[in-house]
């Protein structure tokens, strides 16, 4: 997963990113994507959580779904909406250009499912604690998270096997763009702390990356 970390590098050209990221990542990225589309039901309505250009949000629109979507980068979002107007895809999927910083003017208990494929690992601890406590208020009492990125192995020898890979990966990223990644150190336990019942965690690629899947309580009490 470490291809991951070349993100930020690949945004630079959006028209070209999903085609490139999927290429250095070895397909991940994209099957990344599809397992979380088919943890949303068909016809939900969707919030993504950084959108980027829309690749996700396509699949679920397959999946007769609805989506909303938002991204902080202005590339992402124009090319985004260059796959709504050549997909035709207006009645079902629109994006905005916005944060994770905007959630707070998002209507409450409106959507069925939010979902975010490697954008928590770019936002500080604040700024996750931010979208997850945002995320229960936006979804319907019931409604489910599914969130998928790159996190700190369990073990302390992956932990020091995965530092040592990933660092230079992480420098020649910096490098280019002036931004990174951070490993997320406990994805569920931020989850499961946001008022969200965990429902299954998949773990993956040398326990580097996880799947989250979760439900908001019905009383939308906070969980233990």
């Amino acid at each position: 997963m470490f291809s991951y970390v070349f993100m930020k590098i690949l945004e630079m050209r959006p028209r070209s990113y999903d085609r490139r990221m999927d290429k250095v990542s070895k397909g991940r990225v994209r099957a990344v994507k599809e397992a979380v589309a088919r943890e949303i039901p068909e016809g939900s309505l969707v919030l993504e959580i950084g959108c980027g250009t829309g690749e996700l949000a396509t699949m679920l629109v397959e999946r007769h779904c609805i989506v909303e979507g938002f991204d902080l980068s202005p590339s992402m979002v124009e090319s985004a909406k260059e796959r709504i107007e050549m997909d035709n895809l207006k009645d079902r999927f629109r994006v905005v250009e916005m944060g994770v910083d905007g959630m707070d003017g998002l209507p409450k208990n409106h959507f069925d499912a939010v979902v975010s494929t490697l954008v928590f690992s770019e936002l500080s601890d604040d700024e996750r604690r931010f979208a997850l406590k945002h995320a229960a208020r936006v979804l319907k009492s019931g409604g489910l998270i599914v969130i998928a990125d790159e996190v700190v192995p369990k073990t302390a020898v992956r932990r020091v096997i995965h530092s040592i890979i990933r660092l230079p990966l992480v420098a020649v990223t910096y490098f280019a763009t002036k931004h990174s990644t951070r490993p997320i150190a406990d994805l569920t336990g931020a989850i499961r702390g946001a008022g969200f019942r965990i429902e299954k965690e998949e773990r993956s690629h040398g326990d580097s990356f996880a799947m989250v899947v979760a439900t908001k309580k019905e009383d939308g009490t906070m969980v233990a």
